[in-house]
C-alpha cells in the first residue's frame, strides 16, 4: 500500500512539474524572451500536461489583450484539430475585438457629442471610450456573445492539446 502510494505521489509530482514547464515557457514566449516557434518546439517534446498548461496561460492572457498571446497559441497549434480548434479560435478572438472597436468607437463618439453640447471641440478633444461610466456593463453587454464563443472556441483548442 505504501508502495503504491509512493508511486501515485510521483505520478502527481511528474504532472505538476510538466504543468509548470509549460506555464514557464508560455510566460517567457509571451514577455518576448522566448520565440513562439520555439516554445511550440520545445512542447512538441514534452508531455501533454506541459503543452495543455502553457495553453491554458496563452489563453488567460488572450482573454487579457496580451500581446503575443494568440500568435504563441497558433505556433502550438500546427497541426490537425488543434489547427482547425486554433482557426476557430481566432475567428472568436476577431469577432470579440470587432464587437469592442465598435462598443468603443460608439461611446467614443457620443462622449464627443456631449463635449461638443458643452462648447468644448478641437483637435485637441480624445475621447476616452474606456473612462465612460458605463464602459464595464456595456462592455459586458456587447460582448456577451462574443466572449462565450471565446470560451467555447478555448475549451475544444484545450481538448485538441490533449
Amino acid at each position: 500500500m505504501e508502495r503504491a502510494a509512493a508511486l501515485g505521489a510521483g505520478d502527481d509530482d511528474s504532472k505538476r512539474q510538466a504543468q509548470e514547464k509549460g506555464q514557464a515557457l508560455a510566460r517567457q514566449c509571451l514577455e518576448g524572451d522566448l520565440a513562439p516557434a520555439d516554445m511550440a518546439a520545445q512542447l512538441a517534446g514534452m508531455a501533454p500536461d506541459s503543452a495543455v498548461s502553457a495553453a491554458q496561460a496563452l489563453l488567460e492572457a488572450l482573454g487579457e489583450d496580451r500581446e503575443g498571446a494568440l500568435p504563441a497559441l497558433e505556433a502550438m497549434c500546427s497541426q490537425g484539430a488543434a489547427k482547425q480548434a486554433f482557426q476557430a479560435l481566432a475567428q472568436a478572438q476577431a469577432r470579440r475585438e470587432k464587437a469592442r472597436q465598435e462598443l468603443d468607437s460608439e461611446l467614443a463618439q457620443g462622449m464627443l457629442a456631449d463635449l461638443a453640447a458643452k462648447g468644448i471641440s478641437g483637435k485637441a478633444v480624445r475621447p476616452n471610450p474606456v473612462a465612460h461610466p458605463d464602459y464595464d456593463a456595456r462592455c459586458a453587454a456587447a460582448l456577451a456573445g462574443a466572449e462565450a464563443e471565446f470560451k467555447t472556441a478555448g475549451t475544444q483548442l484545450l481538448r485538441a492539446l490533449i
